[in-house]
């Protein structure tokens, strides 16, 4: 097939169009797809999350619930209609109609409504503090990957920086061998830890790409390692005393929900005794029946009723089943009374070890601190010193040891000190 010359530009203006618009979409999906602050992370990661939405609609359940059980203020009203034809000779009615409405409303019920509406209330109360309490969870975890993240890259800056020493002083050495300065195993030595500092740099690499992938998984969206600017690490976090910890723990979402929940089981156990009360009923009919298909289509020989009653029920003996389903409720309710104080409990020892966690690690970061300044006053010593051929190769490769290490615990002491802090924050129904 032969095509014009228009023919074939107006073909690639139509995918020069086509292709615009796709880079055009493909970059609005990506600018979406990143986050660049431990805020923006966690919001993602909540609203990627069913668990919320799982707990969002047992919310919505409870709500229906709570119609359902506010419907018996209304009263019930039944239609009854009834067509028949007999095939009878001896009967002269052949076919007849019946029409019966009943309209019904229960006065008292004995409280069974009334504290069930209470109790699903409750529950309801419960579930929404079960909620808040996940938010705060994802929002935890969030920020420990955020940390693990911001750790893993430090370890990578120092495994990175070690190497690039290290064969700075191996180019050296050998330029130094070459005119007979140093020995050949020297130069080995060098050459060695070289190629561990390379392997180790390598393995931290591998651990920063991993940290990544832990934070896409648990946000749902690509993170761009470059992008964020790790503000929340540059100063030392704001703590509180632990007597603010504890008493914010006291009042954690967790504690509270499982508070609604023996509330609501307290309520279920009042309405379980509404069956020792008798219940009331008044019932309005009206009843009409017609010899035809039709009313008001047969002879006048009609029947019509109207019926008004008051109907008072109670049970005086089942076997005591209401009163052992009673007993077991009571027995619910202890239990969750035991759940509550082992949390209570529970929440004060991590407070305690967390708080005394943080000090700890607060004291190894100034510690840390002081022995980079050291290390790297040691290594540019003994850089002259090597330069000036007084001190030999095994102690410039110590200096630069003692400088990566020296490193890596001011790396590990800030993580455990944000980390510490995190869960502080966490225990405090923080985030």
């Amino acid at each position: 097939m032969n095509y014009s010359k228009n023919d074939i530009q107006s073909i690639q203006k139509k995918h020069t169009i086509k292709a615009m618009i796709f880079f055009v979409v493909v970059f609005f999906q990506a600018s979406t797809l990143f986050a660049v602050s431990l805020e923006d992370l966690q919001k993602e990661a909540v609203q990627n999350r069913k668990l919320i939405e799982k707990i969002s609609i047992q919310i919505s359940k409870e709500n229906a619930a709570l119609k359902i059980n506010n419907s018996i203020q209304w009263p019930s009203l039944n239609f009854y209609y009834s067509v028949s034809k007999i095939d009878k000779h001896e009967s002269s009615i052949t076919k007849y109609t019946e029409f019966e409405s009943t309209l019904s409303y229960s006065i008292f019920a004995g409280f069974e409504h009334y504290f069930e509406h209470y109790a699903i209330n409750h529950k309801k109360t419960s579930k929404e503090f079960e909620r808040k309490s996940l938010i705060q969870d994802i929002y935890y975890i969030v920020a420990a990957n955020y940390l693990h993240l911001y750790d893993s890259k430090s370890l990578l800056d120092v495994a990175e920086n070690e190497y690039k020493l290290l064969k700075k002083r191996y180019h050296d050495a050998q330029n130094r061998h070459k005119v007979g300065i140093i020995k050949k195993n020297d130069l080995l030595k060098i050459q060695v830890e070289m190629d561990h500092a390379e392997q180790q740099r390598d393995k931290a690499n591998a651990a920063f790409e991993k940290t990544l992938d832990d934070m896409e998984y648990e946000t749902g969206i690509r993170v761009d390692f470059d992008k964020m600017p790790f503000d929340e690490f540059k100063a030392l976090p704001e703590t509180k005393d632990l007597v603010y910890y504890l008493s914010k723990a006291a009042r954690r979402n967790e504690i509270r929900a499982l508070e609604q929940l023996i509330e609501s089981e307290k309520m279920n156990v009042r309405s379980l005794q509404s069956a020792f009360y008798p219940t009331v009923d008044l019932d309005a009919s009206y009843y009409r029946y017609d010899d035809d298909y039709l009313l008001s289509k047969g002879d006048n020989n009609i029947e019509q009723e109207y019926r008004l009653s008051l109907n008072v029920k109670m049970n005086l003996f089942n076997g005591f089943k209401d009163y052992h389903t009673i007993k077991t409720k009571k027995m619910d309710v202890n239990i969750l009374l035991c759940d509550l104080d082992e949390l209570k409990k529970k929440l004060t020892v991590e407070v305690d070890k967390t708080y005394l966690d943080y000090q700890v690690s607060l004291k190894n970061l100034k510690v840390a601190q002081k022995s980079i300044a050291q290390a790297e006053e040691n290594l540019r010593i003994t850089d002259m010193a090597f330069n000036q051929g007084v001190t030999t190769t095994a102690d410039i490769l110590d200096a630069i040891y003692y400088l990566s290490r020296a490193k890596y615990n001011f790396i590990y002491a800030g993580g455990e000190l944000f980390l510490n802090y995190y869960k502080l924050t966490r225990l405090a129904d923080g985030f």
